[in-house]
């Protein structure tokens, strides 16, 4: 396979299409378990966050209420969620994750880590951290309230030890 040459695209024009080709992939290992894409990364908020409020959840993955609500919907239609009325405050709407989605922890984790694995193949340890590193420059630079230097979308996997899936 020819490697193109660094100065052809733009560093945008780059990031832009890995990420349009690396969600495509993304999006068919989440199928295989039965999520879309963004799902998944509700879900892995969840299972560190269960019950919070709706509004905190469109923050954390950076993406607007209306997207958020459009994709609980779904994930409220499909049984991965319920979603409720604060007991003390009417105005929040609380999300919590159903059973169906605290089974499912396993085979998700599974299909994050091939896909990381994927991701990571292609270049060596110490150009992963680089890429990381770099990588998360951006994040913060470009996240809304990410000045902090935390991030609010807990890891993958370092939570909790393995479950095998049945």
């Amino acid at each position: 396979m020819k490697q193109r040459e660094t100065h052809e695209m733009t560093v945008g024009q780059l990031l832009a299409q890995v990420c349009r080709m690396t969600g495509r992939r993304f999006k068919r290992h989440m199928a295989r378990v039965g999520l879309h894409r963004g799902q998944g990364f509700a879900l892995v908020h969840l299972w560190h966050h269960d019950g919070i409020p709706q509004h905190e959840l469109s923050e954390a993955m950076h993406i607007s209420p209306a997207s958020v609500t459009n994709m609980l919907q779904r994930m409220e239609r499909d049984g991965w969620i319920t979603r409720e009325r604060d007991r003390e405050d009417q105005r929040i709407v609380r999300v919590s994750l159903t059973p169906k989605a605290k089974e499912l922890r396993a085979k998700a984790r599974m299909v994050f880590r091939e896909m990381e694995e994927e991701l990571g193949s292609v270049y060596s340890d110490e150009e992963h951290e680089t890429l990381k590193r770099l990588l998360m420059k951006l994040h913060d630079r470009f996240a809304p309230g990410a000045t902090d230097g935390l991030h609010p979308h807990p890891p993958f996997f370092d939570d909790v030890k393995e479950e095998e899936p049945e």
